[in-house]
Parts: C-alpha cells; sequence; structure tokens
C-alpha cells in the first residue's frame, strides 16, 4: 500500500495495512491532528523527491518530518535517544475510505 503527500513528493511503502491508528493528545499531535500507524522501520519505504524538513522537540527522541514542498506532515522516526525503533506513519495521507475502516485508538499524551 502506498500513500503520499500532498504534491507527491513524500511517498511511503507500507508493507501491510495497520490494525489501528492512533490519535494522540499531546501538545505537538493535536496542533498536528495525526493519526499515527506504527510499524518497525523495516516495513515501510520512504520515496522522497526533495528532502523533507524535520521538528524535533522535548526530549529529542522523535522527529517529526513535513514535505518541504506542499508541508504535509508525513512521518516521525525515533532517535537514537528513544529505547524503541519505530516509525509512525500519517495515515491522514490515506484516502478517506481506507482510513475509516481502521479503527481509532485514543492515546492520552497529555501530561499538563
Amino acid at each position: 500500500m502506498e500513500l503520499n503527500c500532498h504534491c507527491g513528493n513524500v511517498r511511503l511503502e507500507l508493507s501491510s495495512l495497520p490494525k489501528e491508528v492512533g490519535e494522540c493528545n499531546c501538545s505537538i499531535c493535536r496542533r498536528y491532528a495525526a493519526a499515527w500507524a506504527y510499524f518497525p522501520p523495516e516495513q515501510v519505504q520512504i520515496n522522497v523527491n526533495k528532502k523533507t524538513a524535520f521538528y524535533c522537540w522535548g526530549d529529542k527522541e522523535v522527529e517529526f518530518h513535513r514535505c518541504n514542498i506542499c508541508g504535509c506532515l508525513t512521518h516521525y522516526v525515533t532517535t537514537a535517544k528513544c529505547p524503541e525503533e519505530i516509525l509512525a506513519v500519517n495515515m491522514r495521507m490515506a484516502e478517506n475510505d481506507m482510513l475509516s475502516s481502521i479503527p481509532i485508538r485514543k492515546i492520552d499524551g497529555a501530561w499538563y
């Protein structure tokens, strides 16, 4: 399955459809309005024409990547500071019919 940003610069190939997506209410995820699907990095292939930009905040464990052309938030990767290697895909890039078929898990990540 392939997902892409609005302009098609960033394409992510998933090895399988996720069993669920997570909607987190932490300070950054609620602003991004992302729907995350979590994968081991080897299960996602990232194809980029023009390099993505990323934002790393707080504990510096996660890099949030976005397309440098259209600005869509596409994925995040954990850094070496994180004990677990994860690649999270923003499933908001999927077509509505695909996304609506995947159960949503609410994640309480707010700590304030």
